[in-house]
């Protein structure tokens, strides 16, 4: 449903009386109302006007309540509509298991008050809403994942230039797309690529001309019919440049005279392009790597390893930034709508309560738990989007005193031995909440795997131009198949973790210039080793 549009409710009941104060109710309230007095005419009216809300009476004329519901979960356009079950007779249990196992989202009996009509009619829509929220960001994140596996398997500049153009034009309405590049590069600077429609060289150039004259200082800039921006013959585009980092890379855009290009298209858009832009950078930093190489093939065999580790550290980093920047804006757009549908649900709680209306208890709590853990996934996502800690020099040896301190009766209640050996550190400079954040999650992470005991061993010292943090524990240690993912978003070894510990320490450390490793073999342990630039004078 569109969010600029009052929501649509269909209402579907043979009683005139009913009907009139059911028009009322909800026209006072700003929704439009649509309504038919017969089974048939329900199912009719449901699939031309997919309307936001069904309300269906049980007893009709030709096709009965259930009959209509059936009907509606049966076609696919309609399967999704929330639909409340409306009913002055059928109140045996065996009727309300009727309509739920049909797909009933609600059951509401007349007569009703009109403040319990609205407030169910109104969680109903918003969790719709809520559900395509997810759905269109779920696709989009898929769309976005299949293009950076495609684009990933070329190293090959020239391929990139010739696919992503292609890319685009198959995941966005357009009949051109064209992707010129900066002084970055050598070689061909522009590609141009277009769909069902021919275009002169002359023409090709002039549309790289305008796209490299076109001001785009707002990040992704949309144009439509009404807009006075042309490019070419074209009265619609949608444009961004190149980013890598800071570094400008280039320009790339998509030109049309059909569809309008729309704020869904926009995000889906900027998406893909920063996989381009990655893609291009990973194509870039080979073909250097493999220039080097044939001027130095002497040196091939003592680098290797260094340029491997370093490739590798490279795509991690560029991986969770970009994860990072598109988690922090689903967690924003989960989080908007959360807060009213929480409330609302317990207020609808509070309201049948104090009128001792009988309810589903288990299931109340059931989505109640569930909306809390929503809550507390999108609070580990916003703080690892967020930089707002003090930064200042501190002693790392107080951090991990203070870590120590806290949880020390607790590990001994857990058989857990801790020993400590704290060399003299300089300090480094950064967030000390941040870096406590670090060190606690890896501390817990050891306690759980000890579930039996064990000894956990903290030591610190200097190496080079860094201060290290050693956290080793004697525990049931990580698989060699899950070593490479415990820093990714979402993956967790334990049955009611997040998955987002390790992967916000990740970014913590990163954000502070430093690194953090682990080795582990099953049944022996695991160690976290952490290094830190310190402040030199």
């Amino acid at each position: 449903m569109s969010m600029n549009r009052k929501p649509l409710v269909l209402i579907a009941d043979d009683d005139t009386t009913t009907l009139y104060m059911l028009r009322h109710i909800l026209e006072r309230e700003g929704y439009r109302v649509e309504h038919v007095s017969n089974g048939l005419e329900a199912v009719q009216a449901a699939t031309m006007l997919l309307p936001d809300l069904i309300l269906l009476d049980i007893l009709m004329p030709g096709m009965n309540g259930f009959d209509v519901l059936q009907k509606l979960r049966e076609i696919s356009v309609t399967a999704n509509i929330p639909t409340i079950m409306m009913t002055a007779n059928a109140r045996e249990p065996a009727d309300v298991e009727r309509g739920l196992k049909l797909g009933a989202d609600d059951y509401i009996y007349k007569p009703f008050a009109p403040q319990e009509l609205l407030a169910r009619a109104q969680i109903k829509i918003r969790s719709r809403q809520l559900e395509e929220k997810l759905q269109q960001r779920t696709r989009e994140l898929e769309v976005i994942v299949g293009a950076s596996e495609l684009l990933n398997q070329h190293l090959d500049k020239s391929e990139l230039l010739k696919l992503s153009p292609s890319l685009l034009l198959d995941l966005l309405p357009g009949e051109v797309a064209v992707i010129s590049l900066d002084v970055h590069t050598s070689g061909d600077r522009s590609v141009l690529m277009t769909r069902n429609i021919s275009l002169s060289e002359e023409d090709k150039c002039k549309l790289i001309d305008d796209l490299e004259a076109l001001s785009l200082d707002q990040g992704v800039y949309i144009w439509n019919a009404a807009s006075t921006v042309r490019i070419g013959d074209f009265v619609k585009g949608i444009a961004t440049e190149l980013y890598h980092g800071t570094n400008l890379i280039g320009r790339i855009a998509i030109f049309g005279n059909e569809a309008a290009y729309e704020q869904n298209q926009s995000r889906l858009f900027g998406g893909i392009i920063r996989q381009i832009a990655l893609a291009l950078h990973n194509a870039h930093l080979y073909e250097v790597e493999m220039n080097y190489a044939t001027q130095l093939e002497t040196m091939v065999a003592e680098r290797t390893d260094k340029l491997e580790s370093a490739q590798k550290m490279l795509l991690r980093s560029e991986k969770l930034a970009s994860i990072g920047h598109l988690a922090a804006s689903i967690a924003h757009e989960i989080n908007n709508p959360l807060m009213p549908i929480r409330t609302l649900l317990e207020g609808i709680v509070e309201d049948m309560e104090d009128r001792n209306i009988d309810y589903d208890r288990m299931s109340v709590e059931i989505i109640q738990s569930s909306i809390e853990r929503i809550r507390k996934i999108v609070s580990r996502l916003l703080e690892f989007s967020r930089d707002t800690d003090t930064l200042a020099l501190f002693d790392l040896n107080d951090v991990l005193e203070t870590v120590v301190s806290l949880n020390s009766k607790f590990f001994q209640h857990e058989r857990i031995d801790i020993s400590t050996n704290f060399q003299s550190l300089p300090k480094v400079f950064g967030s000390k909440d941040q870096l406590e954040q670090v060190l606690m999650n890896i501390v817990l992470n050891a306690q759980a795997a000890m579930p039996s005991g064990g000894g956990l061993t903290i030591q610190t010292y200097t190496e080079g131009n860094f201060v290290v943090a050693e956290i080793r524990d004697t525990g049931i240690g990580i698989a060699p198949e899950a070593m490479n993912k415990i820093f990714d978003p979402f993956f967790s070894t334990k049955p009611t973790g997040t998955g987002l510990g390790l992967f916000v320490s990740h970014g913590i450390i990163e954000a502070h210039n430093g690194t953090i490793d682990v080795k582990s073999a099953l049944d022996q342990g695991t160690t976290f080793t952490i290094k830190l630039p310190y402040q030199t004078k």
